[in-house]
């Protein structure tokens, strides 16, 4: 139970930071109840309770007795923050000591081994909606310039695109794993499938067993592959996918869950009343993220070990 309980607090923990950071939660706002999260997580709403007991000594969320959890107010979550970064930094420098690193080395080592190079990825799906929210990932999360490739659109070609020619990693998820592999070998090129974070698919899952969830896409692809995704749970029927520019927004109900890709959120004006009932983490799982860095390091690291 207790590392249960741990994997729930990191899930929320990483919510909570990420939604702050993007702007999709405020401080002062309202989450979601450890009994709704216990639907979410299939877990007992006592074992989230307890999770989110740790993000309260953290500095994180406020437990309000009859009232709720809330986000904590800006300056109590910055020393909440600076608290747990100080914590964290001292076991990395003396990791890096451990390993030979001289503390006031380390700051130029890892610079030399993220930005020797300027690394290049081509991220590989079949819509709009999916694109966007792997380039926007390798972005932000790894700093890489990114490329979005639609996967119909490069296997229409009669040669790989400009984009997947420069290209220093292809990344393309287990759905189009069979399509990408050949190019990647014919081009010599390094590739990664991604595995993605389930949390929010299996939320949905259980969320449609209760009543109508809706979705708001900006690619019709997705839409229909959303469908093929959640065809096998109970309540399957209750999925509404609305596609931005196609349909009216202000048919969701006001108190209905909603579930807003990132490209849906960008492209939504601001004064609209639609708000994602709790942002996403992450998309990629962490050993993606290990793939990836792994990379990254061994690349740079290699560059700058080369003989001029």
């Amino acid at each position: 139970m207790t590392r249960r309980r741990g994997d729930i607090a990191e899930t929320l923990r990483q919510r909570v930071l990420s939604g702050i950071h993007l702007g999709e939660l405020k401080h002062g706002q309202r989450l979601p109840s450890a009994r709704e999260l216990a639907r979410e997580f299939g877990a007992d709403p006592r074992v989230i309770l307890a999770a989110y007991r740790e993000l309260q000594i953290e500095g994180l969320v406020e437990l309000r007795p009859r009232s709720g959890i809330f986000v904590v107010a800006a300056d109590t979550l910055l020393s909440g923050l600076q608290r747990r970064t100080h914590d964290w930094m001292v076991e990395v420098l003396l990791e890096a000591v451990g390993r030979g690193i001289p503390a006031p080395d380390f700051p130029e080592w890892l610079r030399r081994s993220q930005e020797t190079l300027r690394l290049r990825a081509a991220c590989i799906e079949c819509n709009d909606d999916q694109v966007d929210e792997l380039s926007g990932e390798v972005h932000s999360t790894y700093g890489l310039d990114v490329s979005g490739v639609d996967v119909y659109t490069m296997l229409g070609s009669s040669s790989p695109p400009k984009d997947v020619r420069r290209a220093d990693l292809l990344i393309t998820t287990r759905f189009h794993a069979h399509e990408v592999q050949p190019i990647a070998i014919q081009l010599g090129k390094p590739w990664i499938v991604a595995e993605l974070r389930m949390d929010s698919f299996a939320e949905v899952a259980r969320r449609l067993e209760d009543g109508p969830v809706y979705y708001v896409v900006v690619d019709p692809r997705f839409a229909d592959k959303l469908g093929r995704i959640f065809a096998a749970s109970p309540g399957a029927a209750n999925l509404r996918v609305l596609i931005h520019g196609r349909d009216d927004p202000d048919q969701i109900p006001e108190a209905a869950p909603v579930y807003l890709t990132r490209l849906a959120r960008e492209r939504l004006p601001e004064r609209s009343r639609l708000k994602q009932i709790m942002p996403q983490a992450r998309v990629f799982t962490p050993e993606t993220a290990r793939q990836i860095f792994t990379f990254i390091l061994r690349a740079n690291l290699a560059a700058v070990e080369s003989p001029l």
